[in-house]
């Protein structure tokens, strides 16, 4: 009977151990990511032109996770998720920021219910982008781009990096358009580089190789930080907590310690800037709060009609890229 008992503890134990690990382990090392927000509204600046208007935002998948699972320690009660792109309001060009994915992508996670009607919103206004851009490589950000019937036309905005092109198995399974790799060439950058009038991104490998931050301050001076799935849910950032070593290195296989360097930089940012708005790429319910709150506009605009030889002057139907490859 002592033997049974001892065996039962010892299992107890390792379940605790494993549970303990995968779920609720947040120790956060010591380095702090070289998040540099002076050279990023610098290389904002850089880019000459009226700076935008506003962000509007389009939720393309709604779903919900246990918390713990994205915020190491959180409860294991259900949060809602969500999977957003943003698009800011430029006169020279609208940059859209993540794509969203297709049904077949939704499917595939298993996690969340598309809304095909917000993701077609997000796909026809591709074509009168001005510059897209995604956070980082996974299917539920880069895959509405990759899978839009209007990639022949949108390539060439589509400013993804070289370390999201050289990556193509982080965005599996969604795929490439058959032969487009060949003859894309990435968006090469280094440091802070601005892409569109406000608008600058910065490299910040750790969630995915590809993984960058976006940098946008509008005409009225107020400022974003998109931080991608670095800091998927707000509580990331706030709380220096990484999601769940279940997540982030069994099935993800992030770099932890890098994640952590940049949620500790994120939370000194904004401790120094406190007017600066941090978007979360996942979190639903903050991102509805930004909405009622008049950050975000709910909905992108639409793309203007295309002009017919009567109207003058004629509004093209589309923009050209807003920096050259």
């Amino acid at each position: 009977m002592k033997k049974r008992t001892k065996i039962l503890l010892a299992l107890v134990a390792l379940l605790a151990a494993a549970w303990y690990w995968l779920l609720i382990d947040n120790r956060p090392g010591s380095d702090v990511a070289p998040l540099d927000i002076a050279a990023l509204r610098a290389a904002a600046n850089a880019v000459p032109g009226e700076k935008g208007r506003g962000i509007a935002v389009e939720t393309a998948a709604r779903g919900a996770l246990p918390e713990t699972l994205l915020v190491a320690g959180a409860s294991i009660a259900s949060g809602p998720q969500g999977v957003h792109a943003f698009q800011v309001d430029i006169a020279s060009g609208s940059v859209i920021i993540d794509t969203g994915m297709d049904q077949a992508a939704a499917d595939a996670m298993g996690v969340y219910t598309l809304d095909p009607r917000a993701q077609d919103r997000i796909v026809a206004a591709q074509p009168s982008a001005g510059a897209i851009i995604v956070t980082h490589e996974h299917l539920d950000h880069i895959g509405g781009v990759l899978t839009s019937a209007d990639w022949p036309e949108i390539r060439q905005k589509a400013l993804i990096t070289r370390e999201q092109f050289d990556h193509p198995e982080e965005t599996e399974p969604v795929i490439w358009p058959q032969g487009s790799r060949a003859n894309f060439k990435p968006h090469d950058y280094a440091g802070a580089k601005g892409i569109a009038p406000g608008v600058a991104v910065m490299k910040a490998a750790s969630h995915t190789p590809g993984s960058q931050i976006i940098f946008v301050q509008l005409a009225d001076g107020r400022e974003f930080l998109f931080m991608g799935d670095i800091s998927s849910m707000e509580r990331n950032w706030r709380e220096t907590r990484a999601r769940s070593r279940l997540i982030g290195d069994v099935i993800i296989n992030e770099e932890r310690v890098a994640v952590f360097a940049w949620l500790k930089a994120f939370k000194d940012v904004s401790d120094a800037n406190p007017e600066l708005i941090m978007v979360p790429s996942h979190d639903s319910g903050r991102i509805d709060a930004m909405v009622a709150e008049g950050k975000l506009a709910r909905g992108f605009k639409p793309a203007a009609a295309p002009c017919t030889p009567a109207e003058s002057p004629c509004v093209p139907p589309s923009n050209p890229p807003i920096i050259p490859r």
